[in-house]
């Protein structure tokens, strides 16, 4: 009797500390995303044209500036359907790719690996370098 009261205790904790864990900004545990609240700023890769981008900020749902517009950008470079309209908004359809292609809720621009990184080439003189080079709203 004992044992099973303990596999019981055990089942109980783990079953919340999963939900817990599934309670983070946006989500909830149905797994739905829950549209996040953004500023009234009107964002475009033009817009971020000559931007410093800081690579180890950590983006996640509710996000938003020039680093997302880089971030939809790799995401679209690595999954080349669903396209993203890189607004510079991590909503739900940013997290849903950046699920689908990395398996994970939130990231820096460093956690991509040096051949999937589009939008920033160290390599080409800064004059070159343009956050709309790749899918563009208006090229799409």
């Amino acid at each position: 009797m004992l044992i099973l009261f303990l596999v019981l205790m055990v089942y109980v904790l783990r079953k919340m500390t999963n939900e817990n864990k599934s309670k983070g900004k946006g989500i909830n545990t149905n797994s739905t995303c829950e549209k996040p609240d953004f500023p009234e700023v009107l964002l475009n890769a033009r817009d971020c044209r000559g931007s410093v981008i800081d690579e180890s900020r950590v983006m996640q749902l509710g996000s938003y500036g020039c680093d997302v517009v880089v971030l939809q950008q790799r995401l679209n470079n690595l999954e080349r359907t669903y396209i993203l309209k890189p607004s510079g908004f991590f909503d739900c359809a940013t997290l849903e790719k950046l699920r689908r292609v990395k398996k994970v809720a939130q990231i820096s621009l460093s956690n991509f690996q040096a051949d999937e990184q589009i939008g920033m080439d160290s390599f080409t003189p800064m004059a070159d370098y343009s956050t709309q080079r790749y899918m563009d709203e208006e090229q799409v």
